[in-house]
């Protein structure tokens, strides 16, 4: 019997070289296939941030305020919007890249939303603001008695509140509603009893609601009432309080233990003896630190 060894073996060879090609090129062919399909996601990931970072670009410049911090914040996000744009026009993208530049515009949709909020609450400030300038306006009116250091007063009183409009910087602080204060004959069990003479009456009652507002931290909050008579005295004055250099003098202190929701607040307030109460208008203001939160008055006659 004849043998050819080395053609057996050169059979061989050829062979597994052939599934080797084959198999090389089917690998080859599925490899191709995936980048492809990659490159393609990869490219629509990339149009779909161009444009929706475009729409954010264009919101930002249809938002229209008068506040100088809130108008410096816009200006700030659109000028991140627009070098996240340029960055994703001009690097070649990768997932991870797309995923970061898509946790930096949730970052960026975030923070326009609590500008917008905060937007919404100076608008609200402003209004509430103009309101109560307009009933201190009609309640000066009605005065006969008011001396010239008590107009000075209600006239810085006034910048003040023009002051705190134009510097709301994040509607964090309190604020209060339904400010109500009548003079009392006498107090039973059941009920308080008021009275618009000042000869019969004796006592104070104050009572508002510390409004829930969730950009204020939680814990006690000290307010303080502060009460000017016609004759432009503190009534029951307690001392004074300062805040860097300006200082309050006022009637009470009151501890509010605030938990981000409605706080009804109510107090007494008794005269000395040697000030009884006179006839004439007695004005009633609530402070948190130097912020004026409120304010009414009394008639007596």
């Amino acid at each position: 019997m004849i043998i050819f060894p080395h053609t057996y073996h050169y059979r061989l060879i050829i062979g597994s070289l052939f599934v080797a090609f084959i198999t090389l090129g089917v690998y080859s062919y599925v490899s191709v296939s995936k980048l492809d399909e990659y490159n393609s996601y990869i490219s629509q990931e990339k149009k779909l941030l161009e444009n929706e970072l475009s729409e954010m670009i264009i919101r930002y410049e249809n938002i229209r305020t008068e506040d100088e911090i809130l108008k410096e914040r816009l200006t700030q996000s659109k000028v991140r919007i627009i070098r996240i744009l340029d960055s994703v026009k001009a690097v070649a993208p990768s997932a991870s890249l797309l995923s970061y530049y898509r946790a930096e515009i949730k970052d960026l949709q975030h923070e326009k939303d609590e500008v917008l909020d905060l937007l919404a609450k100076s608008q609200e400030e402003n209004k509430r603001l103009q309101l109560a300038a307009l009933e201190a306006k009609l309640n000066f009116q009605s005065i006969k008695n008011t001396t010239k250091n008590l107009k000075v007063k209600n006239k810085d009183l006034a910048v003040v509140n023009t002051a705190l409009s134009n510097k709301i910087d994040n509607a964090s602080f309190l604020e209060i509603e339904q400010l109500e204060a009548q003079a009392v004959k006498r107090i039973t069990k059941k009920r308080i009893v008021s009275t618009e003479k000042y000869k019969k009456a004796n006592k104070l009652h104050v009572a508002f609601t510390v409004s829930k507002n969730k950009f204020v931290d939680e814990g006690d909050k000290y307010l303080y009432l502060q009460i000017l008579s016609p004759s432009n005295n503190i009534v029951a004055d307690e001392g004074s309080v300062n805040f860097g250099k300006e200082s309050l003098i006022y009637t009470k202190k009151i501890k509010v233990a605030y938990n981000k929701e409605d706080v009804e607040v109510e107090t007494i307030v008794t005269t000395d003896e040697d000030q009884p109460f006179t006839k004439g208008v007695y004005f009633v203001n609530v402070f948190n630190d130097n912020k004026r939160l409120g304010s009414t008055s009394i008639t007596l006659k």
